[in-house]
């Protein structure tokens, strides 16, 4: 839990970095504020928030187990849908420098995923819990990530449609859901398989560890610095 703490706060500055170097300074703040004025991803972020207040307001194992859940929904089904935006940019070789940054924060990722695949059915066997409430939060999830997905990113994008959003979230749900011992949410075919298999060689998350260098042993280079955030070419 403490290095999934202090990776967080290092995936911050990673999209700081981003952000501030590839964004004009009188736009930054748009981008810092984009949630408070977008209705789809104020949407999106309040339903995982409102889980954590939930817990917050009223701390019972019932609520939780709930606050555990969310977590897993957001580590597991929240960022994945940006992390391919941008290794299909680095398939036709755009932005490989934030590619490459989106790697090291997706493998981190998977690791968060891991340990709530571990902690989540220990607590399943603790705490009272519906499993209609667990498939009930995460259809929503997935309602929520195709919607701000297909609103941000749409069929805009060579490589990504609303189809293959909506097949590889239901996807990732079920590979979640299988993971702490539950049967899949969408029994489709379809939603067993990634439509983006193509570009597992970018996000390096499975067998063949392309990525022989963590976050500190390599360095961007696509960009100019930003003076905005120092520090980096020292690291």
């Amino acid at each position: 839990m403490a290095e999934q703490l202090s990776q967080e706060a290092m995936h911050n500055q990673s999209y700081q970095y981003i952000i501030e170097t590839i964004i004009p300074s009188e736009r930054r703040n748009q981008v810092y504020d984009f949630w408070r004025k977008d209705k789809v991803l104020a949407e999106r972020c309040e339903f995982i928030a409102k889980l954590y207040q939930q817990y917050v307001d009223n701390p019972t194992a019932e609520n939780y187990f709930i606050s555990l859940l969310a977590d897993y929904l957001l580590e597991g089904l929240y960022f994945y849908n940006g992390f391919i935006y941008f290794y299909n940019l680095a398939s036709r070789m755009l932005m490989p420098g934030s590619a490459d940054i989106f790697k090291m924060i997706n493998r981190d990722e998977l690791s968060h995923v891991r340990l709530y695949q571990r902690i989540i059915p220990e607590a399943m066997n603790t705490f009272t819990h519906s499993r209609e409430q667990i498939y009930e939060m995460f259809d929503q999830a997935v309602k929520h990530e195709c919607r701000w997905t297909n609103h941000i990113v749409g069929n805009n994008i060579l490589g990504i449609t609303e189809e293959s959003t909506e097949q590889y979230t239901k996807y990732l749900a079920n590979i979640r859901l299988r993971s702490i011992g539950l049967n899949p949410l969408y029994p489709d075919e379809k939603y067993n398989k990634s439509p983006y298999s193509h570009l597992e060689r970018f996000s390096d998350t499975k067998k063949e560890a392309f990525t022989k260098a963590n976050f500190f042993e390599s360095s961007v280079t696509s960009y100019v610095m930003s003076s905005g955030v120092t520090g980096w070419d020292e690291i």
